[in-house]
């Protein structure tokens, strides 16, 4: 939701009624040439619709997702094309446009003016078709130029009107020695490699590696002395992007720093990383000398090595840009230790909205572990207690205080977590099975808000990621779960965890494709398209070729339910639309109402052998699938047994009450009675078959809710909707 804001138009009757439009990524005055992406600051207005693909089923789809209004549009100028193929189609095999409604009639972009701006429309099918993207199986999709997102980590999204005036997607993401790595997508099924974003010849550049930056990073080259982890990518107000990225020095690298001041214990190797910015003119420069040019420091940490002083610290790593409905700019960041932070950067700039760096010059390591000392402990002089629970920071957060620091910004969440993604959502409205809901699926008399998510990867990557996170109605914070925990976490499984757990490892079972299992997801972005389709990017592994561990990203699309939760869709992205879906369809194409059905819990959801060694290896996924049946007068039966009762309303809508507390394959209690979620198409990828997914978050336990999946038994039949 960062890069990109949209304002999501109001539902008016059976169709959608845009009220005004700004600029939607062409020039003003109309030419050919597209414009660097709109500033954040704007508010660029499109819509994705759907056509009824399967216009003979008499099912109808609902008229909220098939039109919109839009006053005046002029389509003189229009064109369309098929975002897969890139070839231009006619405007009218996509829409129709009469009395200023647009109606879907096919799949394709359409670019077109009201006024002197340009707009966009995206059509997609009412029921997935073969999205064309089912994994090979002979370990191609794992490499770095396999067609897929083999060997990437970390990822960062960004969307962009490119040299041919159509959309790609470019995801941005680790590099380790060089420069971030770089990929590209028009349909963000398929993606191509294209480089990175620094060259070896780029070091001797005074302009991209001023000296404080080689002096701090301990550095002589960029072909291995210093790591590009982590980035994130946006728009510049004033042209071009800002690429915020955090430079980790290689173990061989790391200075020995002694001093027999209290402050500054341990004398050890110190790990040295920092957040900075550059900013890049031309996406298409990528992979060429030059291509950015350095902006400034926004953060940096010195973390003892080998030391219990240096597990409490805060890590300069991980940054992550949200804008406010205000304008004002935040960059989230951090990793384990304290936990994570959020500071306020200014939107002119892109740098830190206060003086720290006021002339541009690193601070050294030891005005750094004052600054760390009195999160800590109070006193910038004593490096504090080394357990986490005797620390300053975590005794006011627990007591209900505001956790800030004139250096580190405000602390918005406590413990082994890292990658903070803040997103921003506007006009959610919430509300249960029991309101009144119109044509289009929304709440009757139900006022909208601004809600500011959150998103975290607890525990360590190698052996117990996890996507967790929480809720305010302040990019500030506090982020809560669903009934008010706090975003903590101790440890993988630990009864004192808090925050709603979006994802952990799973396997469907019975899976007959390629489709490997989700291990380990984490290191997640979260991304809102022009056109509102929102995805969550992230990182998960396999160990099923060569019994080598391999990582990669995957992208899924994710919604709110009704009650304002995130619930992530539990397949990957194969083109599906958020639309609202009956219960007569959704019976219509699953078989006798059956049904996979996962279910999270704070546990461990996969065991690693060796964890972060070179001979790690899987063990065991210890969530895997089973069988439930949805019947059509409400009932959820587990073999012959009633276990709970089902409701669908609104758009798509579905809620959940079980008799007792659900429970994982692995017997392990989630707590959650009572879930509230979504029935949307999906191409479930472990069948090779369109279908329906519904995604859940339970709202039952009192400090940590957690997400609930299943997959329909798809009957869905024909050469679109089969692999």
């Amino acid at each position: 939701m960062k890069k990109k804001y949209k304002i999501l138009a109001l539902a008016l009757g059976s169709v959608m009624a845009i009220a005004s439009l700004a600029a939607c990524g062409k020039n003003e005055g109309g030419g050919d040439e597209p414009t660097p992406p709109t500033p954040p600051t704007q508010t660029p207005l499109s819509a994705r619709l759907c056509y009824d693909n399967l216009p003979d089923d008499g099912i109808a789809i609902s008229a909220a997702d098939t039109q919109v209004k839009i006053e005046g549009a002029d389509l003189s100028r229009a064109y369309a094309y098929d975002p897969t193929t890139l070839e231009f189609l006619e405007v009218s095999d996509v829409v129709s446009y009469a009395d200023g409604v647009f109606t879907a009639v096919g799949a394709g972009y359409v670019f077109f003016q009201v006024g002197t701006q340009w707009c966009k429309l995206e059509v997609v099918p009412a029921y997935v078709e073969d999205p064309g993207n089912q994994y090979p199986g002979d370990g191609s999709e794992l490499l770095q130029n396999g067609g897929y997102l083999g060997r990437t980590h970390d990822p960062s999204l960004i969307e962009v009107v490119d040299e041919n005036d159509q959309t790609s997607y470019y995801m941005f993401s680790t590099g380790w020695a060089t420069g971030n790595e770089v990929r590209r997508s028009t349909d963000l099924k398929k993606w191509d490699y294209v480089g990175k974003t620094h060259t070896e010849a780029d070091y001797s550049n005074a302009d991209i590696f001023p000296d404080d930056v080689k002096d701090w990073m301990n550095a002589t080259n960029n072909a291995g002395d210093l790591q590009w982890w982590a980035p994130d990518i946006v728009p510049a107000p004033d042209g071009g992007y800002w690429l915020y990225t955090c430079l980790v020095m290689a173990d061989t690298r790391m200075p020995y720093h002694s001093s027999n001041d209290a402050a500054f214990t341990p004398s050890t190797n110190y790990s040295q990383a920092c957040i900075v910015l550059y900013h890049i003119n031309d996406l298409t420069m990528i992979g060429e000398d030059g291509a950015c040019e350095y902006v400034g420091v926004l953060m940096q940490s010195a973390i003892p090595q080998n030391s219990a002083v240096g597990g409490i610290d805060i890590n300069s790593i991980d940054p992550q840009i949200i804008y406010g409905t205000d304008g004002k700019m935040y960059m989230a960041y951090g990793s384990f230790g304290t936990g994570n932070w959020l500071l306020e950067l200014d939107p002119q700039t892109g740098l830190r909205k206060d003086d720290v760096y006021e002339d541009g010059a690193f601070k050294d390591w030891q005005w750094v572990r004052r600054e760390r000392n009195k999160i800590v402990s109070g006193d910038e002089n004593n490096s504090g207690n080394t357990a986490l629970s005797q620390t300053e920071c975590y005794k006011q957060l627990m007591a209900g205080q505001e956790v800030r620091s004139d250096f580190y910004g405000k602390l918005i969440s406590l413990g082994a977590m890292e990658a903070p993604v803040p997103a921003r959502h506007d006009n959610v409205k919430i509300a249960d099975e029991t309101a009144t809901y119109d044509e289009s699926g929304a709440p009757v008399g139900v006022e909208g808000k601004t809600y500011y998510y959150t998103m975290h990867s607890y525990n360590w990557l190698a052996s117990g990621y996890q996507m967790w996170g929480g809720r305010s109605e302040s990019p500030w914070g506090d982020f809560k779960s669903v009934n008010g925990g706090i975003v903590y976490n101790d440890n993988v499984g630990s009864s004192v965890n808090q925050g709603n757990k979006y994802m952990g490892a799973f396997r469907w079972r019975n899976t007959t494709t390629n489709e490997f299992d989700i291990v380990l997801p984490g290191h997640n972005d979260l991304f809102t398209t022009d056109t509102g389709a929102n995805m969550a990017a992230y990182i998960t592994r396999t160990w099923d070729f060569s019994n080598m561990e391999n990582f990669f990203v995957q992208v899924h699309q994710y919604y709110l339910n009704s009650m304002g939760d995130i619930v992530i869709n539990p397949n990957r992205y194969g083109g599906e639309i958020d639309r609202s879906v009956s219960a007569e369809e959704l019976f219509a194409y699953t078989d006798d109402g059956k049904f996979e059905m996962v279910v999270q819990a704070n546990a461990n959801d996969a065991t690693i052998r060796n964890a972060g060694d070179a001979t790690a290896s899987l063990s065991s996924i210890n969530n895997v699938s089973v069988e439930v049946r949805l019947t059509e007068d409400g009932k959820i039966m587990q073999n012959t047994a009633e276990i709970g009762t089902w409701v669908m309303y609104g758009k798509g809508y579905i809620k959940f009450e079980f008799t007792n507390t659900l429970k994982t394959s692995s017997n392990v209690d989630s707590g959650e009675k009572v879930y509230y979620g979504v029935v949307r198409p999906a191409w479930l990828y472990e069948q090779g078959k369109s279908g329906f997914t519904i995604t859940c978050m339970g709202h039952t336990a009192q400090k940590t809710s957690m997400a609930m999946f299943m997959n329909a038994h798809s009957t869905m039949t024909g050469e679109a909707f089969t692999d």
